[in-house]
């Protein structure tokens, strides 16, 4: 397990950085019926108390927020709840706040919350178990608890792995449907209601234009997706392909795990 003070501080580095990039591309990707989808499998009610965990630009706290009492979305970097304000103040939603905090102490107090959630993001925490006791901490008993993150399959994960820490050095660990189980048993979690799927596809060169990668140039990770997808393997585990225009397309393995607080 990585270093958490050292790793907090490459996520708040490398998202300050990506944070406009990263809401732009969210913007250009959102669609509707997706969002109604996931609003169904977690089961968004009006009286609904809900906590957006690692909220990034507030896209989905936004979304999710016609559609609750309440929502609070929270994350660690500063230039992403800049974002996330933003976004705020142009949509005039009034029962949301975005607050400064750390996923794995979450300022909250027990059974505050009757839905907590947590999307794309599980895959950057250096200890996503202490995470999730603490979304399990202030979950209402009988209320949702929400994993939505990227879970390559498990012959693909070191490969997937690689390839996200090459591209944004906050990357830590894809994980799969099995260790996420495991993950909510350790957290006295029952077994959850789990929902698989891909996004995109996508282009690669949009995802890479968001990116800060250090060990490796944009130029040299769009040349090994280029490659995976000319090979037609899928070894990188991103369903990489090759449209029409030449473009490198990517599609990521998704999966939406719900828990219910006993």
């Amino acid at each position: 397990m990585p270093d958490a003070t050292q790793h907090d501080r490459t996520i708040v580095d490398q998202h300050n950085r990506q944070a406009a990039g990263y809401a732009r591309l969210a913007d250009s990707l959102a669609q509707k019926d997706r969002s109604a989808t996931l609003r169904a499998r977690i089961g968004a009610g009006p009286e609904d108390e809900a906590l957006d965990v690692a909220c990034g630009p507030g896209r989905l706290t936004l979304d999710l927020a016609p559609h609750v009492r309440r929502i609070i979305g929270l994350d660690l970097t500063p230039g992403m709840l800049e974002q996330a304000r933003a976004a705020l103040a142009a949509s005039g939603a009034g029962n949301v706040a975005f607050v400064q905090g750390d996923a794995a102490a979450l300022p909250f107090a027990d059974a505050a919350f009757s839905l907590v959630i947590s999307s794309a993001a599980f895959h950057h925490f250096a200890a996503p178990g202490r995470v999730l006791a603490e979304m399990a901490r202030v979950c209402r008993p009988g209320g949702r608890i929400v994993v939505s993150d990227v879970t390559p399959a498990e012959d693909k994960a070191a490969e997937y792995d690689r390839m996200e820490r090459l591209r944004d050095p906050s990357h830590g660990h894809a994980h799969s449907l099995v260790e996420l189980a495991e993950l909510g048993r350790a957290a006295g979690l029952g077994a959850p209601e789990v929902h698989t799927g891909l996004t995109g596809p996508m282009p690669y060169a949009a995802v890479l234009a968001t990116s800060f990668p250090e060990a490796a140039t944009r130029e040299n990770l769009l040349e090994m997706m280029r490659q995976d997808a000319a090979e037609g393997r899928d070894r990188l585990g991103f369903r990489a392909a090759l449209g029409e225009d030449g473009a490198v397309l990517v599609s990521y393995p998704m999966s939406q795990v719900v828990w219910v607080r006993p």
